[in-house]
């Protein structure tokens, strides 16, 4: 190689002697220019980038010009470029040696000429020695001291916690100290670290180390170390920059990173707050929030509990919008709805906005009775008051107290006193107990209380009296007729059941039964009735006629004994005997085809000794009356009129009248049993009629009157202390023991009660024979409807014969 490059440089400095010798140089003048001192100038590169080498190629004289430059390393003698320029018509030949720049090189012969060498390496550093050989002038030589500058690697930055920041994103806390260190490898000459925040140089302070390698090597390294305390927002997209210089010639190796911050809310507040809201109607509330990176996160509050509400949240940059529908209750008045916000990331930086609440609700009302009272000792006569606590706002202006759902008035005379939000009671009834409450107004409405049941314990009082069990004869056509409660029919021997049923509070009650029969109070024995609950029952068959009277039913409990008893009044009672008399007539003139009006009237018989009613029948239609007189409209005027008299114990023995819609009247005997039919206007009507009810008067005074003079008069008993005797005004004149009375009976609490009629009487018509026991209980006799009320007035009686005795009462239909 060194032969090849010695044959070049020869080739080269034949050519150069040639042409010397053409100009007039020879080899001495050669000689004399390397021996003169040559001027040297100092050059940087950068490795890896491109160098400068200058050569000053200009001629002294105008007309001269460049034939060949040539450039050497320090003392090297072996040319490494060179530039040929001989050839006057053809273009400049380059050439560079292979072996140290290659196509690194070219050579520019602009003013000023510069050899610029690509790629810099730190071979490339030295000496080097530029020839310029001019066609006529003396050769020209130049030196460049070339200096290769190093550069630093490029920086890396990592945090307090050794992380390369190149590979972590992080955000740091609003108000935090961020620590970065700065690490340069390499370089020369040795470089500067610096940081630069933005523009700004923060700091230049930098150490050097020396770092060994894995391996073994040593190199060196730059740190540079910096703090920026307490990060604000204007750090928030801050770019961080450190930077390491060793030239002027190229751009410092820089490594950047951009700040990050969480920052926490900078505002919040409730939208629209200060109103005043009503208790129980929807409201939507705003609230907003700013500042926060990420953006923050906005909850509800009701006091220090969470308002459980989805809200509806809208986020714009670092906004944050939370709107929730809301509904106010009355325990909210006087609390706080909070809106907080918080940023996640920054737990500690949450702030809040509050809104006190005024909440108009409407009245809370709560009753209770007075605490010094005992609501289960609580008895008639007591004083008792109530307390009513109204919790409103605004204000309630009305207040309302209500039993069983009607108002209650101050009443001082009645023992109600109303004062402020209480209510007193004196002296109590049973009708005092029950439901309480009170109402309370205000603006917002109105609200009751809750309801407070009083109970007033008081001694038993009668309910009902019935008798047990349905009639033998209800199913019959037609029915029994139902008589008041406290008068009960039966015959010797039959047993009737008796139902006696009280209020009372507390109801364990006890009971017993008494027997009052022409002043005699007896007890019952207590195996003849039986007590459930507030409920006794008792069998009674009457035996003899003494045995007929009235019943009283007695009870009991922890307050007293009941201040008057349930009264049976028991009568010996029979079916009622039929109709008599009877008269039909057509007041509407129509044949026996067509339908037809027609007027019955009849004599009534004995009432059996119990209220009775009068029933007429014909096919499908039915007609009752409290008399034994009808005024129908028949369908079928042809057909069959059926006639009853009817009480409790069933219905007679039917009065039947065929025929009926005749043009005459038609007369009906029942006790001939014969119909005879007579055409007469309505005034001979009228007149019979009037006849007959005036000799039934007197026929009855007469026998009146011979009564009370043929009637021997027996000795009364003297009273009972406690006991008042059944007197009637009929015993007071005639002095017969043996009537019952028809006035009123009175018992020994003087309540006074209806008597329905007197023993059973025969009929003039039957005397002298019996009426049949089965007959009177025969199932299949028709009987009277139920559950119709009919005056209980005693009818005018048929003349009759009764036989007395002072002890004892013949019996006529029993």
């Amino acid at each position: 190689m060194f032969r090849a490059s010695l044959a070049t440089y020869l080739v080269i400095l034949t050519a150069l002697t040639a042409g010397s010798k053409k100009k007039g140089f020879d080899e001495d003048a050669l000689n004399n220019e390397l021996d003169r001192p040559i001027p040297v100038i100092s050059q940087q590169g950068v490795a890896g980038e491109k160098g400068i080498l200058p050569c000053d190629i200009q001629p002294r004289d105008s007309n001269d010009a460049v034939s060949m430059v040539l450039w050497f390393k320090e003392a090297d003698g072996e040319p490494l470029y060179s530039y040929d320029a001989r050839n006057r018509f053809g273009k400049a030949k380059l050439w560079s040696a292979p072996h140290f720049w290659g196509n690194r090189a070219i050579f520019r012969a602009t003013s000023p000429a510069q050899l610029m060498v690509q790629d810099l390496r730190e071979s490339d550093e030295g000496v080097y020695r530029c020839r310029v050989d001019f066609r006529n002038s003396p050769t020209r030589n130049l030196k460049v001291n070339f200096t290769v500058i190093v550069p630093p690697s490029k920086p890396i930055i990592y945090d307090a916690k050794r992380r390369d920041m190149s590979k972590l994103l992080e955000a740091y806390p609003e108000g935090a100290d961020l620590t970065l260190v700065c690490e340069v490898h390499g370089g020369r000459p040795r470089p500067s670290v610096a940081w630069y925040l933005e523009s700004q140089l923060i700091d230049a302070s930098y150490e050097i180390r020396e770092n060994h390698g894995t391996e073994g090597e040593n190199s060196l390294l730059t740190i540079n170390r910096v703090t920026i305390e307490r990060l604000t927002r204007r750090h928030h997209h801050a770019r961080l920059a450190c930077k390491a210089t060793n030239n002027a010639l190229s751009l410092p190796p820089t490594t950047t990173v951009v700040i990050e911050l969480n920052m926490k809310p900078l505002t919040v507040e409730i939208m629209n707050k200060g109103k005043i809201v009503s208790a129980g109607k929807k409201y939507e509330v705003e609230c907003k929030s700013t500042g926060s990176r990420p953006p923050a996160v906005l909850s509800w509050w009701r006091g220090s509990k969470p308002l459980k509400k989805t809200a509806k949240i809208v986020q714009e940059g670092g906004t944050t919008i939370s709107i929730v529908q809301w509904t106010p209750n009355a325990d909210d008045e006087g609390k706080h709805l909070v809106c907080r916000a918080e940023n996640p990331r920054l737990p500690e930086a949450g702030i809040e906005d509050r809104w006190k609440l005024e909440v108009h609700f409407t009245p809370i009302v709560t009753l209770r009775m007075g605490s010094s009272l005992n609501p289960e000792d609580i008895k008639e006569g007591d004083d008792v008051y109530f307390e009513c606590n109204v919790r409103a706002n605004p204000r309630s202006y009305r207040l309302a107290w209500f039993h069983e759902g009607d108002e209650l008035h101050h009443n001082i005379s009645g023992g109600v006193v109303l004062s402020d939000h209480s209510l007193v009671l004196q002296g109590i009834t049973r009708d005092s107990g029950g439901k309480y409450t009170c109402l309370a107004t205000n603006t917002e409405g109105k609200e009751t209380s809750n309801v407070v049941n009083l109970r007033v314990m008081f001694a038993p009082i009668c309910k009902h009296v019935l008798s047990s069990g349905p009639s033998r004869f209800q199913n019959a056509t037609p029915p029994p007729f139902n008589v008041p409660e406290e008068l009960h029919g039966a015959l010797k021997d039959e047993t009737i059941g008796l139902v006696c049923e009280v209020e009372a509070s507390p109801t364990s009650v006890t009971f017993h039964w008494t027997f009052n029969s022409s002043g005699d109070l007896n007890d019952l024995s207590p195996s003849t009735y039986s007590a459930d609950g507030t409920v006794s029952r008792l069998n009674y068959t009457p035996a003899t006629d003494m045995d007929y009277g009235t019943l009283g039913c007695w009870a009991k409990n922890v307050v007293g004994q009941s201040k008057q008893p349930c009264f049976y009044q028991v009568v010996a009672a029979g079916r009622p005997y039929p109709v008599q008399n009877c008269t039909a007539f057509n007041l509407s003139g129509t044949t026996a085809t067509a339908a037809a009006l027609i007027r019955i009237a009849c004599i009534e018989g004995f009432d059996g000794g119990l209220p009775q009613k009068f029933v007429a029948i014909s096919g499908d239609q039915r007609w009752e009356s409290a008399s034994p007189h009808w005024e129908m409209e028949l369908q079928k005027p042809s057909g069959t009129v059926s006639l009853y008299a009817v009480n409790a114990k069933g219905s007679s023995d039917p009065v039947v009248i065929d025929n009926v819609a005749l043009k005459s009247i038609a007369w009906k005997n029942i006790a001939a049993d014969t119909v005879s039919s007579v055409d007469m206007s309505p005034i001979l009507i009228g007149l019979g009629g009037t006849a007959t009810g005036l000799g039934l008067i007197v026929t009855g005074v007469l026998m009146a009157l011979w009564r009370r003079h043929a009637a021997t008069p027996a000795k009364p008993k003297p009273p009972q202390p406690t006991i008042s005797t059944f007197a009637g005004k009929g015993d007071e004149e005639d002095g017969n023991p043996d009537l019952i009375p028809t006035s009123a009976l009175a018992n020994h609490l003087d309540r006074k009660l209806t008597i329905y009629g007197s023993l059973p009487r025969r009929p003039h018509l039957l005397e002298g024979r019996e009426m049949s026991y089965d007959v009177i209980e025969d199932p299949e006799y028709p009987q009277a409807a139920p559950n119709v009320y009919y005056s209980l007035q005693r009818p005018n009686r048929y003349t009759e014969t009764i036989g007395r005795s002072t002890t004892t009462i013949q019996e006529s239909c029993i």
